[in-house]
């Protein structure tokens, strides 16, 4: 094909200096056929779309499924691991004794790759490509473990194309609710859905612009990086657009939470929600009258790769601690070492638990609270304090969270007695063992010791045995041929020496 430079003079000679075709073509080299073909062009107008569709390639012909194979492939892994123009020509040649060129298998690959592209964005908003779903979460009521009405939400992933879905439940919705339940459901389906459709909900959507337009979560954002799906979002107040999710939400309520549940443990019972949903899919597509499980497996060689690394979902925080120890995370105070009061630490806020730093060294970890202006508290954190405050133990919030031994014995002491058990109760959770606190007090009830002494001494020979090696153990008994010349001690008492 010739660049428009070479036509514009094949033109010139023809229109402008009046050379012959002939004359033309051996000036220029080209064939007499292309020198006329331009040298008679009136039309020069160009408004033909692009020919997106790869057409004669007879050299490469055969090879051309295998390479829309691994080009197809591609689009579900990591952009860096995925072929290049001259991997796909090595292989050709490696692989299945290619002798075509370079040049021929890189104008397909760059045709092919725009039908691809031009494919992935031609999706209609209500169209139901394979493996492409919809995200939402539900409410339902639930029951602790005391017997008490709580509310729960139940974080929905459908997949519209064969209705299956997968469902798994958190004390909230909040945005660490949201993401690792997506998380959670893609590393249970192994793969990841390469577009998703959302309402617009605030842990996603920062701000909603004119049409469709998003400004998303810096969180969400980096989601979606991590996982490489897409997401698109309802128009507001259009639940309908994403109706399947809406319907399974509903389904799964009727179902899987009918009669009410008992949840003691979200993990326990999202491990019940995995086998419910593998189940509830052997039933009959409502339309297709083919069941869920084989719509799906034609669904998953569509998901994309998982990351090679994981993603930990969590959120930072920086508190400063109040003079009585407490870092409050939305409305909650959790309590820390009251030495740390004054000092900011900062927090990292997963979606069940919270760990809190200073200085980068950890400093307490808690069960996180759904509750509004609750107070958690580790009594380890004010043992230390409590070596300078004896008498004040009875009268502290955390009392009942101390061992029962322990309350019992810290109750019978005062004075000296108190401080020095105090200190040794404070050894023993420094060194990271408060789990042995009964079992040293229990030693000692056994040898009718009471005394800090002996809860000191019983501690040790629980937490820092001494190693004691076994003795030798010698196959047969040795024999052994030492004579020593002991003559020379001889001199030393008057006689004659030998040596």
């Amino acid at each position: 094909m010739l660049r428009m430079a070479q036509i514009k003079y094949i033109k010139d000679l023809y229109e402008n200096e009046e050379v012959s075709l002939r004359e033309i073509s051996r000036r220029t080299g080209h064939s007499f056929e292309t020198v006329k073909k331009y040298a008679y062009q009136a039309d020069w107008s160009d408004d033909s779309l692009p020919d997106v569709e790869p057409q004669n390639y007879p050299v490469l012909g055969k090879y051309i499924p295998t390479i829309d194979k691994w080009l197809e492939a591609d689009r579900k892994i990591p952009r860096k691991q995925r072929h290049t123009v001259k991997r796909i020509y090595d292989r050709l040649r490696d692989e299945f004794g290619f002798r075509g060129s370079y040049s021929s298998v890189k104008r397909y690959v760059r045709k092919k790759k725009f039908v691809i592209k031009m494919q992935n964005a031609g999706y209609l908003p209500l169209d139901h490509p394979l493996a492409c779903g919809q995200v939402d979460f539900g409410e339902f009521l639930y029951y602790d473990g005391a017997g008490l009405e709580k509310k729960g939400y139940a974080l929905t992933v459908s997949f519209p194309y064969s209705n299956k879905g997968y469902t798994q439940v958190f004390p909230s919705q909040n945005q660490e609710c949201l993401l690792e339940g997506m998380k959670k459901i893609f590393e249970h389906i192994g793969g990841v859905p390469p577009r998703l459709r959302f309402d617009n909900m605030t842990t996603a959507v920062a701000q909603v612009l004119k049409g469709t337009d998003r400004v998303l979560t810096d969180a969400f954002t980096r989601f979606m990086l991590h996982y490489r799906f897409q997401a698109e979002f309802c128009n507001p107040a259009s639940g309908n657009e994403k109706g399947n999710v809406e319907n399974k939400v509903g389904y799964s309520r009727r179902n899987a939470f009918v009669p009410v549940p008992t949840i003691t443990s979200f993990a326990a019972f999202n491990e019940e929600l995995w086998v419910w949903c593998e189940k509830d899919a052997e039933r009959k597509h409502y339309k297709r009258k083919t069941l869920i499980q084989e719509l799906w497996l034609e669904e998953e060689p569509s998901l994309l790769k998982l990351p090679e690394y994981q993603f930990s979902v969590f959120r930072y925080a920086s508190v400063t601690v109040s003079k009585t120890g407490f870092a409050v995370i939305d409305t909650n105070k959790y309590g820390l070492s009251p030495m740390l009061a004054g000092e900011v630490v900062q927090a990292k806020v997963f979606f069940d638990h919270i760990e809190f730093f200073h200085d980068h060294r950890p400093v307490g970890c808690f069960t996180r609270s759904y509750k509004t202006n609750d107070e958690i508290y580790d009594w380890t954190q004010y043992v230390s304090t409590l070596c300078k405050k004896p008498g004040a133990i009875e009268h502290t919030r955390f009392f009942r969270q101390m061992p029962e031994r322990w309350r019992e014995y810290l109750t019978s002491t005062a004075g000296k007695e108190r401080k020095n058990a105090l200190q040794l109760l404070n050894e023993i959770v420094t060194d990271g063992n408060a789990g042995l606190c009964d079992d040293a007090l229990e030693l000692a009830s056994e040898n009718g010791r009471t005394d800090s002494d002996s809860l000191r001494q019983c501690y040790y020979m629980i937490a820092k045995k001494e190693y004691r090696p076994d003795p030798l153990r010698l196959g047969s008994t040795p024999v052994l041929n030492y004579h020593p010349n002991l003559s020379a001690y001889d001199g030393l008492m008057g006689g004659d020496s030998h040596v």
